[in-house]
């Protein structure tokens, strides 16, 4: 019966989703602001909320509602986390590497993920327990790697200087450890590129929930595993420092994170 309720509001957060792209796509033209130092936001992100929670709380209106530019409301039932555009100096710079991210959670587990890329027209889906998807064909994580062969998608950190010091501590790690390293510059986009195989990890430090909560239910649902760095004292829903692989290379990437120091 759960299963039935989280595959409808999956219909529900694709057409957002799909319906967000689209007006993205279109916008002609789009005002900047800063929210703090390296970190931006658009009236197209703020529109793009808008229309995604219209559409699910029109669908679901006993939900709960989580979003990157407008904060959070309450519901009776389960809550949706959202980033209207993930990867917005990406949009702003018009890189087309940016993505809509859309997660539910239920009874604090997050049981359904929905990421669109509008520019590739790549839309990433799972339901718990269901398995992955690109487009509505499965996907699964790479298991043949070997960490020295991986390809690892990172980033920098931008919001936090402590937290960007301890990634960049962790470059020359991950630079001898792996065949080489990516920043796509969108989280969500980082997580499903794992998932669909592109990637073999992702690390990154001082990511929010509306970040990775999308993601984190793909890469799951397609055999990845997802979890807080080394040594850290909260899950990586709380930290948001993210530890992103197949299980191929799992504990010789968790054996290198455990080596960068925290100060």
């Amino acid at each position: 019966m759960r299963g039935n309720l989280w595959n409808e509001r999956l219909e529900t957060a694709m057409r957002a989703a799909r319906e967000a792209g689209a007006a993205l796509l279109a916008h002609p033209s789009f005002t900047v602001t800063h929210k703090s130092a390296n970190d931006y936001v658009t009236d197209a992100d703020r529109g793009s909320e808008e229309r995604i929670r219209s559409i699910l709380l029109g669908e679901w209106p006993q939900d709960g509602f989580l979003g990157e530019e407008e904060g959070e409301s309450a519901g009776r039932g389960g809550r949706w986390i959202v980033d209207p555009i993930d990867g917005t100096t990406n949009f702003i710079f018009d890189l087309p590497l940016y993505t809509i991210s859309i997660a539910y959670e239920e009874a604090g587990e997050l049981v359904l993920g929905c990421v669109y890329c509008p520019r590739l027209d790549e839309m990433y889906t799972a339901v718990r327990g269901q398995g992955a998807f690109c487009n509505g064909k499965p996907i699964r994580v790479r298991e043949n790697a070997v960490l020295r062969d991986a390809l690892v998608g990172m980033s920098f950190a931008h919001r936090s200087e402590r937290a960007g010091e301890r990634m960049l501590r962790a470059i020359p790690l991950l630079r001898e450890g792996c065949s080489d390293m990516r920043r796509l510059g969108s989280a969500a986009l980082d997580l499903c590129f794992v998932a669909c195989g592109r990637y073999d990890a992702y690390v990154e430090l001082a990511l929010y929930i509306y970040d990775i909560a999308a993601g984190m239910v793909i890469l799951r649902e397609a055999g990845g595993v997802v979890e807080a760095w080394p040594g850290d004292a909260q899950p990586v829903e709380k930290s948001g420092n993210v530890f992103a692989s197949s299980r191929a290379i799992h504990e010789p990437l968790r054996e290198l994170l455990a080596c960068v120091p925290e100060k």
